[in-house]
């Protein structure tokens, strides 16, 4: 390793950005880390500087004291009063005899006190253009690109002179000229000064002209701009939009667990919503401080924002709302593939089968589009003060779509169905944090003993085993909804069957003919709000095998308004968009596919094996030859981009000449000696395991034989013996890398048994500090990849096609749909 020495400077305003850094840079670094603080200079060392600078002859006694004295200590201030005295012409230089010289007037010129004086009157000076220039500058910051101020230039015939003007003053300079041009005030002091001197309304002319500015001229970067946007509209009076780009901002520094600056952004956001008497909106907002506060893990003032939140949330509710949309003049027309369970217990073995649970029923709490957390069939809650105990109080509006109503009894009943082991639940290790659940699904202890409890009818309380930052969003799964005691009771296993079916959510089951089709009708006693037009949901059903071989026809013939197409075809999924692409709709998705080791069966039991399969595979060949562009090649580890935690720049690389080394090593040179190797995969990954296997066959020798399966005996038959290696797409459940670290790598964990990794993990969960945590989360990430457990091939995206007659069709990172609130024009 060659050594390193980082000399960073900082500006001592703990509330300043930089200032933070600066403590997680000592945090981070303490034993390796100095604080030098640059304090004014002494007596001594400003004489040694008025001497150095203030050689001029001529240069009175008397000035030159009183230029000592208001310095006090500050460099910046001596150059700044100097240059002021070149700029009056009483400091001039002698071009013979190349010194200053100091004219008779000097002593009678005023110096001002401060040094904000002195720019001040500096700029004064400036040509009435020029001066122009540096104020639109001193709007857009202290670093500033050309094209971004000719934007908002009016004289931009000139910009290129004053620019030059301004640099020959020494108070901006070129930073930059490839990839464009970009200039830097001399010291921020000087762009403060120039700002201040701009009347209110000039600024606000200003920051408007430069918001547009910065949509118009980068539009791919928004995303990466939404706090400098929200700045600017902030301060140029349009509170619509500074809301709208503070919410954004603050919901991508709270996804990212910056969590610091996602309640500023909030805050500043609730602020203009309060004084626009925005009651729903301020309601959400303080949703979204009280969600902040808990993954900060400070529950005491997330009680208090989320008592506040609630009464706007009652007061919104009293508001009438908007004139309703007209009916949609059709259904909503989808395709899936075939759905196994609509039971909220059993839910979770496939994608499709969520979608549905979650527009059938309604839990405590809701997610929004914005990954955000509102009220549902609770209509508050309280978090004691440690974090570990949940009260929520229902709604006494919210009934069951044959009129009982939901009570806490049903929530309680529902959870207790998820954790009983004779059930097989999938969720049963999402509601593994709450107390006693662990010992309850193990049959080790009673259900007396689980911290779930529904104290009367509206009532019900969770205990955790410890504070979870992400608590809230664990309880929007699907697992977690309320089924109806009465009807499961009275049906069994029949209760999910059209006619017997009764949900709380915003539809209601209408029929279902298995492996044809399901349809869905609007809940006339949902007790939420729908913000669509939406009526009826049509959804084909098709199986895997089925939906991988058909055409493209059915969207075409505008038998269906939304067609995902990722798993279509290779071929299919190219045509669809090179022939739609005016209807193509990319988003990210919290999700990624990877291929499994089973570090539990021999040869790949041995790290140097594993670790020759992934640098004998060309990833970059899989993406453009497989997903040709729709997906590129992962180069981080297992936790996806868009959620904290994500290690960028961690895979290993494509090496064959060190995976055959590798292999040698390990016994096994050319792939001789190698044992047979078996891969399983579902219908529609196979052409991936055979395109790795190709790869294999030609780096290293080695034959792996692919077994194809359908979804449902791909589940089962893992549930009972691992093969050597098979694909997996694992999207989040909830955005913490504790979802993709430790309940994704449960199986493979225990397999590997690798008391680091363990340890990382285990740590992680216990701490409340989330830039720790992150760390440690990084650090268990990189020892995945290392020893080679995974090979993440891609991070998933959503493709799919939508009519242009759907106007709106919300959507989340995390797979979400909200049929709700989807709109259908007339056509």
């Amino acid at each position: 390793r060659v050594p390193l020495l980082l000399l960073c400077m900082f500006r001592p305003v703990k509330d300043h950005p930089c200032w933070r850094f600066r403590e997680l840079v000592a945090q981070t670094y303490a034993k390796r880390y100095t604080d030098v603080m640059l304090e004014p200079l002494t007596a001594v060392e400003s004489q040694t500087l008025v001497a150095n600078l203030l050689r001029i002859e001529h240069l009175p006694d008397v000035l030159r004291e009183r230029i000592l004295s208001r310095a006090e200590g500050n460099p910046f201030y001596v150059e700044e009063v100097i240059r002021s005295l070149i700029d009056r012409g009483a400091i001039v230089h002698d071009e013979a005899t190349g010194r200053w010289t100091a004219t008779q007037e000097v002593a009678e010129i005023p110096i001002p006190d401060t040094l904000q004086g002195v720019l001040v009157a500096r700029i004064d000076r400036l040509q009435e253009e020029a001066k122009r220039v540096l104020q639109m500058a001193s709007v857009i910051g202290r670093i500033f690109l050309y094209r971004l101020l000719s934007a908002i230039a009016a004289e931009q015939r000139r910009l290129g002179e004053h620019l030059s003007t301004l640099q020959y003053e020494e108070m901006i300079r070129e930073r930059a000229r490839i990839p464009e041009s970009e200039y830097i005030f001399k010291h921020d002091l000087t762009r403060e000064a120039a700002y201040n001197g701009l009347l209110k309304k000039q600024r606000r002319v200003f920051h408007r002209q430069v918001a547009e500015a910065l949509e118009r001229l980068f539009p791919e970067r928004v995303e990466e701009q939404l706090g400098l946007l929200a700045h600017h509209w902030e301060k140029s009076g349009n509170a619509e939009k500074a809301i709208e780009f503070l919410q954004r901002a603050g919901d991508k520094s709270r996804l990212a667990y910056a969590l610091r600056e996602a309640l500023g952004y909030y805050q500043r956001a609730l602020a203009l919503l309060k004084e626009r008497e925005e009651h729903e909106q301020a309601a959400r907002t303080l949703m979204k401080l009280g969600l902040t506060y808990d993954n900060a893990f400070d529950f005491r003032r997330a009680r208090q924002a989320y008592s506040e939140g609630f009464a706007l949330w009652q007061r919104a509710a009293t508001t009438v709302p908007a004139t309703a949309l007209p009916p949609a003049p059709h259904a909503l027309r989808l395709l899936f593939d075939d759905v196994r369970t609509l039971d909220p217990a059993m839910a979770g073995g496939k994608q499709c089968e969520p979608f549905l649970i979650k527009h059938l029923f309604s839990g405590l709490v809701e997610l929004t589009p914005d990954l955000s957390i509102v009220p549902d069939a609770a209509q508050s809650w309280e978090v004691t003060a440690e974090g570990c105990t949940y009260t929520f109080h229902l709604r006494n509006d919210v009934v069951w779509s044959d009129g009982q109503p939901v009570t806490a009894y049903d929530f309680e009943y529902a959870w207790q169905r998820v954790l009983d082991p004779a059930n097989h639940s999938l969720g049963a290790s999402l509601l593994s944090e709450i107390a006693g659940a662990r010992a309850y699904h193990g049959a080790q202890a009673d259900w007396s003993d689980v911290g779930i409890k529904a104290i009367d009818e509206s009532t019900f309380r969770v205990e955790l085993e410890r504070p979870l930052a992400y608590f809230l969003q664990l309880v929007v799964c699907p697992n977690a909804y309320p089924v109806p005691h009465h009807v499961v009771q009275a049906c069994g296993e029949a209760w999910t069957e059209p006619g017997k079916m009764v949900t709380n959510g915003p539809f209601c089951l209408e029929s279902w003919a298995r492996n044809e089709s399901i349809a869905l009708r609007r809940n006339p006693k949902y007790h939420g709000r729908c913000h669509g037009n939406v009526q009826r949901v049509e959804i084909s059903l098709r199986s895997l095998e089925q939906r991988w071989v058909a055409d493209l026809g059915l969207y075409e013939q505008n038998g269906l308004d939304v067609l995902d197409l990722n798993l279509l075809s290779v071929e299919q999924g190219a045509r669809a968009r090179r022939q739609h692409a005016a209807d193509c709709l990319t988003t990210p998705s919290l999700g990624t596919f990877y291929l499994a080791f089973n570090p539990g069966r021999s040869p790949l039991d041995d790290s140097r094996v594993r670790r020759a399969f992934v640098l004998a595979t060309d990833r970059e060949q899989m993406a453009d030859e497989l997903w040709r562009g729709d997906w590129s090649a992962s180069t981080g580890g297992l936790v996806p981009p868009g959620m904290p935690g994500h290690s960028p720049g961690i895979a290993l690389p494509y090496d064959p000449e060190q995976a055959r080394r590798l292999l040698a090593d390990a016994g096994y040179a050319g792939g001789r000696s190698m044992p047979e190797l078996d891969a399983l995969a579902p219908v529609g990954f196979d052409p991936y395991v055979e395109a790795l296997a190709g790869q294999w066959r030609a780096n290293l020798g080695v034959e792996v034989e692919c077994k194809v399966v359908s979804w449902d005996d791909f589940r089962q038959q893992k549930q009972r013996e691992l093969p050597h290696l098979w694909p997996e797409l694992w999207g989040a459940d909830y955005p913490d890398p504790d979802n993709f670290l430790r309940l994704a790598m449960h199986q493979l964990a225990r397999l590997w048994g690798n008391p680091a990794y363990d340890g990382l993990v285990e740590r992680a969960r216990r701490l409340a500090d989330q830039a720790q945590r992150m760390r440690l989360y990084n650090e268990a990430d990189l020892l995945l990849i290392q020893e080679a457990v995974i090979m993440p091939l891609t991070y998933w995206q959503e493709h799919k096609l939508i009519k242009p007659w759907v106007s709106r069709f919300p959507t989340t990172p995390p797979w979400e749909h909200f049929w709700k609130d989807v709109v259908i024009e007339a056509h």
